[in-house]
């Protein structure tokens, strides 16, 4: 993958940044070790006492928890049937926590994606590092750790940390294999089997934005043969095994129809005006502003430094960065506002290269004006605190009232050997029912009971979703001596549970009265 223009563009170095790069390789520096604990602490800390609540997490959670108890980790599933929305890398590390016990907590649900997150700070320090020196690194890194919509990201049990964790590292695999004499074999593969295991994550878009960096950034630097080398190389090969292999797997288990169908899924996304979340191209635009808070404004010094009423004649310092960065959050900002789908969550690919912007824009603040060079650490600590506070004190407790784990601790409670069904459940209530049960939960139409095509055994416990309490299907059930044990709203819908057990062998309904207000009524 190197190439002569990208070898000559490698040595050209601004001279403010040489004998920063010169003395920051004379003694080796731990200070990622501290930017390591930082964000640990800081991510660990938003996510206490948190549950599976949003609309992605008890999804997520229960198709990663039955890869654990089923031992299947090619095919993700929920409740048992085929999901074939994204490939399955992007459950493992969700999946491996969960294996550790027989009844997972929701933090440990949690867990995998910190881990995630801390290795995508790390990640973008060693971009910086690679391509400005050491301190623009960890600037890098500790801008990214605060930013609003990378905290938000990784307080959620999503498949997208997954993906972009795999972005980061195949685009530092880039740089760095253009930037270093020795080791260039090394640092390819790293790219190549990142951007696999982002494409095993999530599907095409885990392709789209490395190449499309890749391609873009060379083009910039009218290196065709770089080009050539990237798109025809043996690195090719390098990335399609490991793709191979998990489709092979695959097709001899379930035939090719679920691959076929992950990308029909990428593509519908991104092309198809009836796709879901489907907005505007501009629908980014404010939301993208207020997720890169408290940064948004850094990179604009960038602009006053250069072309600003003291504007300088000299080249900005650290340029290989700041285009690379440049060209990277461009790219996947327009792609994703071509993108017929759009989600606050898919904006996570443009969080590491805004952080090295920042970065190189506090860097110039520091150099102007020395004096902020002391209020760092008060910055971050504010920051730090902010973030605890806000979220261990309003957000969190907001969001445990949205936990499905009330609902399955009723149905785990009774002391009866009956069926347990799910009547019309949405994605989010079978993902809840497999990460709290542990097992399958058969599905019913609300059409089934109606019509007594299930038997009234003994015990029998319903899971009902989205109805309102004068529901004829309710209606029904009370008149078949079916007793309602749990009710608790979602948003704008509703899940309860009735059973027909007997009292003794149900729980005692007194201990749910602060969610049953209704229940008196009836």
């Amino acid at each position: 993958m190197e190439s002569n223009s990208f070898q000559t563009y490698r040595n050209e170095e601004h001279p403010i940044q040489r004998p920063f790069l010169k003395q920051g390789g004379k003694k080796p520096s731990r200070a990622w070790l501290t930017l390591l604990i930082f964000t640990l602490a800081l991510q660990i800390l938003v996510i206490w006492n948190g549950k599976l609540s949003d609309p992605d997490s008890p999804r997520v959670a229960g198709i990663a928890r039955e890869m654990a108890v089923t031992s299947n980790y090619l095919i993700p599933r929920l409740n048992g049937e085929n999901f074939l929305e994204y490939p399955s890398l992007g459950y493992w590390p969700i999946a491996l926590t969960l294996s550790m016990s027989k009844k997972p907590s929701d933090l440990l649900a949690f867990l995998p994606i910190v881990f995630l997150g801390a290795g995508t700070v790390l990640i973008t320090f060693l971009i910086g590092k690679t391509l400005a020196g050491e301190r623009i690194g960890l600037m890098g890194g500790f801008i990214l750790s605060t930013m609003l919509g990378f905290v938000t990201l990784h307080r959620h049990c999503r498949v997208d940390p997954s993906l972009l964790f795999f972005v980061t590292l195949s685009l530092y695999g880039l740089v760095a294999g253009y930037r270093a004499s020795r080791k260039s074999f090394l640092f390819s593969s790293v790219f190549y089997l990142a951007m696999a295991g982002a494409f095993l994550s999530k599907g095409l878009i885990g392709v789209a934005i490395p190449i499309g960096t890749a391609v873009v950034f060379l083009i910039t630097k009218r290196d065709l043969t770089g080009i050539r080398k990237l798109l025809l190389g043996w690195g090719t090969l390098l990335f399609l095994l490991p793709i191979l292999l998990w489709i092979g797997s695959v097709w001899l288990l379930e035939g090719p129809g679920i691959f076929q169908e992950m990308i029909r899924q990428s593509l519908w996304r991104f092309f198809s005006p009836s796709a879901d979340h489907t907005r505007p191209f501009y629908s980014y635009f404010i939301p993208t502003f207020l997720y890169l808070m408290p940064w948004t404004f850094l990179p604009l010094v960038l602009l006053w430094y250069r072309w600003g009423p003291t504007q300088s004649r000299e080249p900005l310092a650290h340029g290989s960065l700041l285009w690379f960065a440049v060209v990277w959050f461009l790219m996947v900002f327009i792609g994703l506002s071509l993108a017929s789908a759009k989600r606050l969550l898919y904006l996570g690919p443009l969080y590491p290269p805004f952080a090295l912007l920042s970065a190189l824009g506090w860097d110039h603040l520091r150099e102007k004006f020395p004096r902020v060079k002391s209020l760092e650490l008060y910055g971050l600590t504010v920051i730090f605190l902010v973030y605890i506070g806000t979220y261990l004190f309003f957000i969190t407790p907001s969001e445990r009232e949205q936990s499905f784990q009330p609902v399955f601790e009723v149905v785990s409670n009774q002391q009866t050997n009956g069926p347990v069904y799910l009547v019309n459940p949405s994605e989010v209530l079978r993902g809840a029912s497999f990460f709290y049960l542990g097992k399958k939960i058969p599905v019913l139409d609300a059409q089934d009971l109606l019509l007594g095509r299930v038997g009234d055994q003994p015990g029998t416990t319903f899971v009902i979703y989205a109805y309102c309490d004068n529901n004829p299907l309710l209606l029904h059930l009370r008149s078949k001596g079916y007793r309602p044990l749990f009710q608790k709203k979602f948003g704008k819908t509703k899940a309860c549970v009735y059973s027909n057990a007997p009292e003794t062998a149900a729980i005692n309904e007194s201990s749910c009265t602060r969610h049953l207000n209704w229940v008196s009524k009836i």
